[in-house]
Protein backbone atom coordinates (compact mmCIF):
# COMPACT_ATOMS: atom_id res chain seq x y z
CA UNK A 1 0.00 0.00 0.00
CA UNK A 2 1.42 3.25 -0.82
CA UNK A 3 1.34 5.75 2.27
CA UNK A 4 0.42 9.32 1.27
CA UNK A 5 -1.96 11.94 2.53
CA UNK A 6 -4.12 14.00 1.26
CA UNK A 7 -4.23 17.92 1.99
CA UNK A 8 -7.59 19.95 1.31
CA UNK A 9 -6.92 24.32 1.51
CA UNK A 10 -9.17 27.20 3.16
CA UNK A 11 -9.81 30.06 2.10
CA UNK A 12 -7.26 32.22 0.36
CA UNK A 13 -6.51 29.48 -2.20
CA UNK A 14 -9.63 30.47 -4.73
CA UNK A 15 -9.11 32.66 -7.66
CA UNK A 16 -10.78 33.55 -10.91
CA UNK A 17 -10.28 31.04 -13.47
CA UNK A 18 -9.34 28.15 -11.12
CA UNK A 19 -9.81 24.47 -12.80
CA UNK A 20 -9.27 26.48 -15.94
CA UNK A 21 -6.25 24.02 -16.85
CA UNK A 22 -8.82 21.11 -16.32
CA UNK A 23 -12.16 20.92 -19.24
CA UNK A 24 -14.80 22.66 -17.34
CA UNK A 25 -17.06 20.71 -20.06
CA UNK A 26 -15.20 17.08 -18.03
CA UNK A 27 -18.65 15.26 -16.66
CA UNK A 28 -17.55 15.08 -13.36
CA UNK A 29 -16.49 18.67 -12.93
CA UNK A 30 -19.41 20.08 -14.63
CA UNK A 31 -22.08 17.64 -12.97
CA UNK A 32 -20.06 18.65 -9.15
CA UNK A 33 -20.54 22.01 -9.65
CA UNK A 34 -24.00 21.71 -11.07
CA UNK A 35 -24.83 19.41 -8.23
CA UNK A 36 -23.52 23.15 -6.15
CA UNK A 37 -25.37 25.53 -7.49
CA UNK A 38 -28.79 23.75 -7.19
CA UNK A 39 -27.99 23.64 -3.57
CA UNK A 40 -27.03 27.33 -2.89
CA UNK A 41 -29.51 28.55 -5.58
CA UNK A 42 -26.29 30.29 -7.90
CA UNK A 43 -24.32 29.07 -10.89
CA UNK A 44 -20.85 28.84 -9.26
CA UNK A 45 -19.06 27.33 -12.45
CA UNK A 46 -19.77 30.76 -13.91
CA UNK A 47 -18.53 32.26 -11.04
CA UNK A 48 -15.31 30.15 -11.00
CA UNK A 49 -15.02 30.97 -14.46
CA UNK A 50 -15.59 34.26 -15.00
CA UNK A 51 -15.99 36.68 -11.70
CA UNK A 52 -17.10 38.98 -10.82
CA UNK A 53 -13.88 39.04 -8.20
CA UNK A 54 -16.23 40.86 -5.55
CA UNK A 55 -18.74 38.18 -5.84
CA UNK A 56 -16.07 35.16 -5.15
CA UNK A 57 -14.66 37.16 -2.82
CA UNK A 58 -18.10 36.88 -0.47
CA UNK A 59 -17.44 34.24 1.88
CA UNK A 60 -20.52 32.01 1.47
CA UNK A 61 -19.65 31.81 -2.01
CA UNK A 62 -16.17 31.83 -1.57
CA UNK A 63 -16.41 29.18 0.96
CA UNK A 64 -18.69 27.00 -1.59
CA UNK A 65 -16.10 27.38 -4.40
CA UNK A 66 -13.22 25.88 -2.65
CA UNK A 67 -15.38 23.00 -1.19
CA UNK A 68 -16.74 22.07 -4.24
CA UNK A 69 -13.21 22.53 -6.38
CA UNK A 70 -11.68 20.35 -3.90
CA UNK A 71 -14.27 18.00 -4.08
CA UNK A 72 -14.67 17.65 -7.96
CA UNK A 73 -10.88 16.95 -8.43
CA UNK A 74 -11.25 14.59 -5.63
CA UNK A 75 -14.09 13.03 -7.85
CA UNK A 76 -11.83 12.84 -10.65
CA UNK A 77 -9.02 11.12 -8.99
CA UNK A 78 -11.26 8.33 -8.22
CA UNK A 79 -12.68 8.03 -11.54
CA UNK A 80 -9.66 7.78 -12.94
CA UNK A 81 -8.21 5.02 -10.56
CA UNK A 82 -6.65 6.80 -8.18
CA UNK A 83 -5.26 5.73 -4.72
CA UNK A 84 -7.33 6.09 -1.61
CA UNK A 85 -4.73 7.75 1.06
CA UNK A 86 -3.89 6.33 4.14
CA UNK A 87 -4.52 10.27 6.26
CA UNK A 88 -6.41 13.48 5.43
CA UNK A 89 -6.80 16.63 6.61
CA UNK A 90 -7.82 20.09 5.67
CA UNK A 91 -6.75 23.73 6.69
CA UNK A 92 -10.12 25.58 8.08
CA UNK A 93 -12.42 25.24 5.65
CA UNK A 94 -10.72 22.30 3.85
CA UNK A 95 -11.75 19.92 6.89
CA UNK A 96 -15.56 20.16 5.05
CA UNK A 97 -13.80 18.94 1.72
CA UNK A 98 -12.21 16.43 3.61
CA UNK A 99 -15.17 14.91 5.68
CA UNK A 100 -16.97 15.20 1.94
CA UNK A 101 -14.42 12.67 0.68
CA UNK A 102 -14.13 10.64 3.38
CA UNK A 103 -17.66 9.73 3.47
CA UNK A 104 -18.49 11.17 6.80
CA UNK A 105 -20.99 14.07 5.28
CA UNK A 106 -22.95 14.54 2.46
CA UNK A 107 -21.47 17.07 -0.13
CA UNK A 108 -25.32 18.76 0.10
CA UNK A 109 -24.98 18.99 3.49
CA UNK A 110 -21.36 20.07 3.46
CA UNK A 111 -22.69 22.88 0.96
CA UNK A 112 -25.33 24.31 3.49
CA UNK A 113 -22.98 24.45 6.25
CA UNK A 114 -20.21 26.07 4.62
CA UNK A 115 -22.65 28.69 2.72
CA UNK A 116 -24.40 29.36 6.22
CA UNK A 117 -21.09 29.62 7.71
CA UNK A 118 -19.73 32.14 5.51
CA UNK A 119 -22.49 34.14 5.35
CA UNK A 120 -22.57 34.38 9.61
CA UNK A 121 -18.57 35.18 9.27
CA UNK A 122 -19.36 37.85 7.11
CA UNK A 123 -21.83 39.39 9.44
CA UNK A 124 -19.47 39.90 12.19
CA UNK A 125 -17.24 42.14 10.35
CA UNK A 126 -20.37 44.20 9.68
CA UNK A 127 -19.58 47.78 11.30
CA UNK A 128 -16.85 46.44 12.88
CA UNK A 129 -13.19 46.41 11.50
CA UNK A 130 -11.33 43.38 11.48
CA UNK A 131 -8.50 41.83 9.98
CA UNK A 132 -6.00 39.00 9.37
CA UNK A 133 -2.32 39.17 9.17
CA UNK A 134 0.17 36.39 8.57
CA UNK A 135 3.73 36.85 10.64
CA UNK A 136 6.91 35.72 9.34
CA UNK A 137 10.02 34.53 11.36
CA UNK A 138 8.55 34.77 15.07
CA UNK A 139 7.59 31.51 17.09
CA UNK A 140 4.27 30.85 18.62
CA UNK A 141 5.42 32.37 22.02
CA UNK A 142 6.44 35.73 20.86
CA UNK A 143 3.65 35.71 18.89
CA UNK A 144 0.81 35.19 21.61
CA UNK A 145 3.25 37.46 23.86
CA UNK A 146 2.27 40.22 21.00
CA UNK A 147 -1.36 39.27 21.14
CA UNK A 148 -1.45 39.34 25.10
CA UNK A 149 -0.13 42.86 24.95
CA UNK A 150 -2.15 44.64 22.32
CA UNK A 151 -5.30 42.71 23.85
CA UNK A 152 -5.85 45.94 25.68
CA UNK A 153 -7.10 47.56 22.05
CA UNK A 154 -9.57 44.83 21.49
CA UNK A 155 -9.55 40.63 20.70
CA UNK A 156 -6.58 39.42 19.14
CA UNK A 157 -4.95 36.04 19.07
CA UNK A 158 -3.28 33.39 17.06
CA UNK A 159 -5.84 32.20 14.20
CA UNK A 160 -3.84 29.51 12.36
CA UNK A 161 0.00 27.62 13.39
CA UNK A 162 0.60 27.45 9.75
CA UNK A 163 4.72 26.55 10.28
CA UNK A 164 6.76 27.29 12.69
CA UNK A 165 8.19 30.44 11.43
CA UNK A 166 4.57 31.51 10.44
CA UNK A 167 1.90 32.13 12.19
CA UNK A 168 -1.59 33.61 11.26
CA UNK A 169 -3.48 36.02 14.03
CA UNK A 170 -6.96 37.66 13.95
CA UNK A 171 -9.24 40.21 15.51
CA UNK A 172 -10.40 43.77 15.69
CA UNK A 173 -8.13 45.89 13.53
CA UNK A 174 -6.81 47.95 15.78
CA UNK A 175 -5.66 45.31 18.03
CA UNK A 176 -4.03 43.30 15.25
CA UNK A 177 -2.25 46.59 13.94
CA UNK A 178 -0.76 46.51 17.32
CA UNK A 179 0.51 43.11 17.89
CA UNK A 180 1.97 43.05 14.33
CA UNK A 181 3.72 46.39 15.03
CA UNK A 182 5.27 44.71 18.25
CA UNK A 183 6.11 41.78 16.34
CA UNK A 184 8.25 44.04 13.75
CA UNK A 185 9.82 45.67 16.54
CA UNK A 186 10.84 42.64 18.54
CA UNK A 187 12.15 40.66 14.61
CA UNK A 188 9.25 39.46 12.59
CA UNK A 189 10.90 38.97 8.83
CA UNK A 190 7.68 39.90 7.15
CA UNK A 191 4.30 40.66 8.07
CA UNK A 192 1.31 39.95 5.40
CA UNK A 193 -2.41 41.48 5.57
CA UNK A 194 -4.41 38.40 4.18
CA UNK A 195 -7.24 39.00 2.03
CA UNK A 196 -9.68 37.69 4.29
CA UNK A 197 -11.92 39.86 5.42
CA UNK A 198 -13.28 37.84 8.14
CA UNK A 199 -11.55 37.46 11.46
CA UNK A 200 -11.60 33.38 11.55
CA UNK A 201 -10.04 31.57 14.25
CA UNK A 202 -10.99 33.74 17.15
CA UNK A 203 -13.76 34.86 20.19
CA UNK A 204 -15.32 36.68 17.72
CA UNK A 205 -16.43 34.13 15.89
CA UNK A 206 -17.93 32.65 19.45
CA UNK A 207 -21.67 33.41 18.19
CA UNK A 208 -21.19 32.22 14.63
CA UNK A 209 -20.37 28.33 16.30
CA UNK A 210 -23.66 28.51 18.36
CA UNK A 211 -25.57 29.19 15.09
CA UNK A 212 -23.73 26.49 13.18
CA UNK A 213 -24.58 23.86 15.90
CA UNK A 214 -28.06 24.32 15.25
CA UNK A 215 -27.68 23.24 11.94
CA UNK A 216 -25.37 20.42 12.60
CA UNK A 217 -27.60 19.07 15.34
CA UNK A 218 -30.02 18.34 12.07
CA UNK A 219 -27.67 17.04 10.03
CA UNK A 220 -25.94 13.49 10.23
CA UNK A 221 -22.69 12.44 10.31
CA UNK A 222 -20.81 9.11 9.57
CA UNK A 223 -17.54 7.24 10.36
CA UNK A 224 -15.35 8.14 7.83
CA UNK A 225 -13.61 5.37 5.50
CA UNK A 226 -10.84 7.61 5.97
CA UNK A 227 -9.03 8.66 9.05
CA UNK A 228 -8.92 12.69 9.28
CA UNK A 229 -6.67 14.65 11.78
CA UNK A 230 -9.08 17.32 12.96
CA UNK A 231 -7.75 21.48 13.81
CA UNK A 232 -8.66 21.96 17.10
CA UNK A 233 -7.71 18.75 18.85
CA UNK A 234 -4.70 17.38 15.96
CA UNK A 235 -6.91 13.97 16.61
CA UNK A 236 -8.34 11.62 14.73
CA UNK A 237 -12.14 11.06 15.25
CA UNK A 238 -14.54 8.68 14.36
CA UNK A 239 -17.75 9.51 16.45
CA UNK A 240 -20.51 11.99 15.37
CA UNK A 241 -20.34 13.65 18.05
CA UNK A 242 -16.83 14.05 18.33
CA UNK A 243 -16.92 15.29 14.70
CA UNK A 244 -19.42 18.05 15.17
CA UNK A 245 -17.94 19.40 18.47
CA UNK A 246 -14.56 20.16 16.34
CA UNK A 247 -16.72 21.61 14.00
CA UNK A 248 -18.12 24.02 15.90
CA UNK A 249 -15.06 24.91 18.37
CA UNK A 250 -12.75 25.07 14.63
CA UNK A 251 -14.40 28.08 13.96
CA UNK A 252 -13.28 30.40 17.19
CA UNK A 253 -9.61 28.01 17.69
CA UNK A 254 -6.53 27.98 16.70
CA UNK A 255 -5.93 25.86 13.36
CA UNK A 256 -2.99 23.61 14.51
CA UNK A 257 -1.82 23.23 10.94
CA UNK A 258 2.05 22.92 11.81
CA UNK A 259 1.21 20.32 14.84
CA UNK A 260 -0.90 18.42 11.74
CA UNK A 261 1.62 17.87 9.38
CA UNK A 262 4.04 16.51 12.66
CA UNK A 263 1.49 14.20 13.16
CA UNK A 264 1.26 12.78 9.37
CA UNK A 265 5.14 12.19 9.44
CA UNK A 266 5.26 10.42 12.76
CA UNK A 267 3.02 7.58 10.93
CA UNK A 268 5.68 7.97 8.73
CA UNK A 269 3.48 9.15 5.93
CA UNK A 270 6.01 11.61 4.08
CA UNK A 271 4.19 12.05 0.27
CA UNK A 272 1.33 14.38 0.49
CA UNK A 273 -1.01 15.67 -2.09
CA UNK A 274 -2.84 19.17 -2.02
CA UNK A 275 -6.45 18.69 -3.84
CA UNK A 276 -8.02 21.93 -4.58
CA UNK A 277 -7.53 25.21 -6.85
CA UNK A 278 -4.15 26.12 -5.78
CA UNK A 279 -0.79 25.67 -4.19
CA UNK A 280 -0.68 27.17 -0.33
CA UNK A 281 -0.23 24.27 1.51
CA UNK A 282 2.15 23.10 -0.41
CA UNK A 283 3.92 26.33 -0.21
CA UNK A 284 4.47 25.68 3.38
CA UNK A 285 5.95 22.58 2.89
CA UNK A 286 8.99 23.71 0.71
CA UNK A 287 11.60 23.73 3.37
CA UNK A 288 11.23 20.78 5.20
CA UNK A 289 13.04 18.08 3.03
CA UNK A 290 11.38 14.87 4.46
CA UNK A 291 8.41 15.67 2.59
CA UNK A 292 7.08 14.99 -0.90
CA UNK A 293 5.01 17.78 -2.14
CA UNK A 294 2.64 17.00 -4.75
CA UNK A 295 -0.58 19.39 -5.78
CA UNK A 296 -3.75 19.34 -8.27
CA UNK A 297 -4.01 23.01 -8.62
CA UNK A 298 -3.52 22.58 -12.85
CA UNK A 299 -3.84 19.47 -14.96
CA UNK A 300 -0.50 18.91 -15.81
CA UNK A 301 0.26 18.86 -11.86
CA UNK A 302 -2.87 16.52 -11.22
CA UNK A 303 -1.51 13.64 -14.08
CA UNK A 304 1.95 14.44 -12.78
CA UNK A 305 1.17 13.62 -8.98
CA UNK A 306 -1.62 11.10 -10.10
CA UNK A 307 1.41 8.86 -12.17
CA UNK A 308 3.64 9.31 -9.21
CA UNK A 309 1.51 8.15 -6.77
CA UNK A 310 -0.29 5.12 -8.43
CA UNK A 311 3.18 4.30 -9.98
CA UNK A 312 4.31 3.76 -6.57
CA UNK A 313 5.54 0.25 -5.35
CA UNK A 314 3.59 -1.77 -3.08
Amino acid sequence: MTLFAMLFPGQGSEYIGMLSSFSYNNYIIKHTFNEASDYIKFNLLKLVKEGPKEKLNQNQYKQSAILTTSVAIYRLWRNKYGKIPSLISGHSLGEYSALVCAKSIKFSDALKLVFLRGILMEKTSINRPVLMKAIIGLDQKKVEKACSIASKNGIVSIASINSLNQIVISGDAKAVCEASLYCKNIGAKNILRLNINVPAHCKIMKPVSKRLKKMLDRIPIYSPIIPIINNVDVKIEYSEKNIKTALIRQIYHSVKWNNIINLIQLKKIFIMLEVGPNKILTNLNKKNKNIISLHTDRLNNFLQAFNYINNQNE
